[in-house]
């Protein structure tokens, strides 16, 4: 195990105890015993408080990275620490990283339009309202990998003061700073589908050609629906997998 660890200052503290922990173990910082030191040691190392760490690893037992063993300690559960897994929220660029390709922002583009009849039924929208969407493609070691269109009511937005390279951060940044709502949970939907013209087009694939499709609806505190997310992504370049934990 390090001796020491990067002191930890500022920001969300519990996002950032946890993105570092995480780095750590599946750097293998602790394979020497598989464990992770306990709480009081961890907020020594780490500069933070009991508190943030209990948290972190709470989190990390819900999501299977690790199992508290009464007598024995924090076991790390090495077997799922390196998949990638759909039922984790990654952002675009962080999972072409960890499927261990280099990930870059092709372009962004945005519109503004009327919602159709989908819109309205996804998003809760009335006929005619106007929304805004952002559309993306992420390459993978410069291979289209993700293609994404983001819909909202353009209503939500309360601070135009954007410009084009916050269009370029993840969709969940720009609602909190700009439309000051939070996406606390998604509902996806998975199905493989064929590439049509325009999509076979954009990854440079035959028409016809398998590509894997999500649905996503991305929903405040309160259950109202303030993201429709379509996204296509090309299937041979991630090995997703799905965590299914037994309580």
């Amino acid at each position: 195990m390090m001796d020491s660890f990067p002191r930890i200052d500022g920001g969300t503290l519990s996002a950032k105890v946890k993105r570092l922990l995480l780095k750590l173990m599946k750097d293998g910082a602790f394979d020497d015993t598989g464990k992770l030191p306990p709480e009081e040691k961890l907020a020594e190392l780490l500069g933070v408080s009991r508190t943030v760490v209990r948290d972190v690893l709470t989190l990390f037992e819900t999501e299977g990275f690790i199992t508290r063993r009464r007598g024995i300690g924090t076991v790390i559960n090495t077997v799922f620490l390196k998949a990638i897994r759909l039922d984790l929220e990654f952002e675009f660029l962080e999972l072409v990283e960890e499927a261990g390709y280099r990930p870059e922002i092709a372009w962004v583009k945005v519109a503004e339009g009327v919602a159709d009849g989908e819109a309205c039924a996804k998003l809760g929208l009335s006929p005619g309202e106007e929304i805004f969407l952002i559309e993306r493609l992420i390459l993978a070691d410069g291979i289209p990998a993700i293609h994404c269109i983001d819909h909202f009511s353009k209503g939500l937005i309360v601070d135009w003061s954007f410009d084009e390279e916050e269009l370029k951060a993840p969709i969940f940044d720009f609602l909190k700073n700009r439309c000051k709502v939070d996406v606390y949970m998604d509902l996806t939907q998975i199905a493989p589908k064929c590439a049509d013209e325009q999509v076979a087009a954009l990854f440079r694939i035959d028409v016809g050609a398998p590509i894997l499709y999500m649905d996503e609806i991305g929903f405040d505190i309160e259950q109202r629906p303030i993201l429709w997310s379509k996204e296509y992504h090309r299937h041979e370049l991630f090995n997703y997998k799905l965590l299914r934990k037994r309580y």
